[in-house]
């Protein structure tokens, strides 16, 4: 509809103008007739040649943050034509995808000739997930707004935004003695859950498991791996994931986080169980840190984390096994 106006009074001035240049005669109407006749021709054919040597490019300063922390995406346009074009729109989706929300937003960013402009873009999640910035096309307008052409770009960016760690709920590893296995060594490094202080030599009664085989070779005598004991036993927990609310998804995610590092605190690691509807499979992770924790966190968010009927792929393979089901409903107490 505006673009209908505006060549509406484009004619109604160049109308008048010819009135006036035949009434008058006057060569001041003849150069403005001439003059709206060649900007005319310009605003329609700079949009195709620009639309050749316009680029875009998203940059973001970060991988992963915490929820409710803003940060800026740089929105780099690019022209390398002598011609500007003033409304350049940039057709933005912003969308948590593992939450499954999306939204559309079109920013008008000038294109300067042979120049870069970049426009700050703040970036705010309040849920946990992966954050995805796609822009798939550009819009080129001409200065009179008569004529526009679009350009695809299928630039897209990621940021995974991770649990704050205040689930507001305490633990207590008692609640959670049934889901507790014993730790199997060739699960994890440094065989044990427990790091190496210092290698002595052997002790009778020391366990077989900790011999250095190669060091003991060398020496000729035995050789045992002294560690600091973390937990012969690790917790296995499994998720599962209701996402039909962004709520929940983002209450079951913060409760996971929090419980993963009071165990974790507590010197016992955690074995996570979930179901990735990326892959259509179950996936788990161990982690013995909060650094390695917080890694899994970010491939529940990688591989899209679901509820799959986990329980069940969990019982199967792990028959018999006790465990400590996550979801919606979890207490913890």
């Amino acid at each position: 509809m505006k673009r209908f106006k505006y060549i509406i009074e484009f004619v109604f001035l160049f109308g008048c103008n010819g009135v006036m240049l035949w009434f008058f005669r006057g060569y001041v109407n003849l150069v403005i007739a001439a003059g709206m006749l060649v900007f005319l021709v310009y605003a329609l054919v700079s949009v195709h040649i620009v639309k050749r040597y316009v680029t875009l490019d998203l940059e973001i300063p970060v991988q992963y943050m915490t929820k409710n922390i803003s940060v800026c995406v740089k929105i780099k346009l690019e022209n390398r034509c002598i011609f500007p074009i003033v409304n350049c729109r940039v057709r933005l989706y912003t969308g948590n995808v593992f939450a499954g929300q999306t939204v559309q937003n079109d920013l008008i960013v000038p294109a300067r000739p042979l120049g870069t402009t970049v426009v700050d873009y703040p970036l705010r999640s309040s849920c946990v997930g992966n954050v995805e910035i796609t822009v798939d096309g550009l819009i080129l307008e001409d200065v009179l707004m008569f004529h526009a052409v679009s350009k695809s770009v299928g630039v897209s960016k990621n940021v995974y935004i991770i649990p704050s760690g205040e689930s507001g709920r305490e633990f207590s590893l008692q609640a959670f003695e049934k889901g507790m296995a014993e730790a199997e060594e060739s699960q994890l490094r440094g065989s044990d859950f427990s790091d190496v202080s210092h290698i002595r030599e052997y002790i009778p009664g020391d366990a077989m498991k900790n011999i250095h085989w190669k060091l003991s070779a060398k020496k000729d005598v035995w050789m045992v791996k002294e560690r600091r004991q973390m937990s012969s036993r690790k917790l296995l927990v499994v998720l599962a994931l209701d996402k039909t609310s962004v709520t929940g998804i983002d209450r079951t995610v913060e409760t996971l986080f929090a419980l993963g590092n009071f165990v974790i605190g507590n010197r016992v690691p955690v074995t996570l169980f979930w179901w990735s509807d990326k892959f259509m499979e179950i996936r788990q992770g161990t982690a013995e840190t909060e650094e390695e924790w917080q890694h899994i966190m970010l491939q529940l968010f990688y591989t899209q984390a679901g509820s799959g009927f986990v329980e069940e792929q969990f019982r199967s393979l792990n028959p018999g096994q006790e465990y400590v089901l996550v979801n919606d409903d979890f207490e913890g107490d």
